[in-house]
């Protein structure tokens, strides 16, 4: 139903767009379309750990200008809850809030089927428990990455608004500060470049 409003929508805006142009006898300024996944799921590779970790369903809220092939709008992901260990030894599961630092932006081109979009985010963890141990936070309030990743996915399907698309890029996580004694084993494990995320936009 959603990727038919959606479709229904695009439909619309199109048909008055050119209604209007002819009206007037000259091109009209479209608004900006509003496009909105709510069903976005996927995963992120963690290269250092080689850990796959899944992305549960999240929202991307767009806008979206056919006069500028222009995105602009605000990726809201779902914490993240890893598997993993310290040390290669105690297994621990750590939770990790993605925190958006600005908006979503990027291009889009209908002919052509492409589409890119760019964010910037910090990783907060807000928990890691060992899994015999699950009630005893093994980190401090505000243990963050010390500075913004920024991640730009570009679609691996077609851009057909009544199926999903898949968006894939790569991100680099940066060093973590605030963690108490978990700073330099989590900066250790997580910390480098290559990691992945996938997701599905429907």
């Amino acid at each position: 139903m959603g990727h038919l409003r959606r479709t229904i929508t695009l439909a619309t805006t199109a048909l008055l767009g050119a209604a209007a142009a002819l009206t007037v006898g000259a091109p009209a300024q479209a608004a900006p379309i509003p496009i909105n996944f709510n069903n976005v799921t996927g995963t992120t590779h963690l290269a250092k750990p080689d850990v796959d970790v899944a992305v549960p369903t999240s929202s991307v809220q767009t806008q979206i200008d056919l006069e500028t092939n222009t995105v602009t709008g605000s990726a809201n992901l779902a914490d993240l809850t890893a598997k993993l260990k310290l040390a290669n030894l105690i297994g621990v599961t750590s939770t990790v809030k993605i925190v958006p630092v600005g908006g979503l932006t990027g291009t889009i081109d209908l002919g052509a089927s492409k589409l890119s979009t760019t964010t910037t985010f910090t990783l907060q963890v807000t928990d890691v428990h060992k899994d015999a141990l699950p009630r005893i936070n093994l980190v401090k309030p505000g243990c963050r990455t010390v500075r913004a990743s920024t991640l730009t996915l570009n679609n691996t399907t077609p851009v057909d608004l009544s199926k999903p698309i898949t968006m894939v890029g790569t991100y680099t996580i940066p060093p973590f500060t605030g963690c108490g004694l978990l700073t330099p084993l989590l900066t250790l494990l997580l910390s480098g470049p290559g990691n992945t995320m996938t997701l599905n936009l429907q």
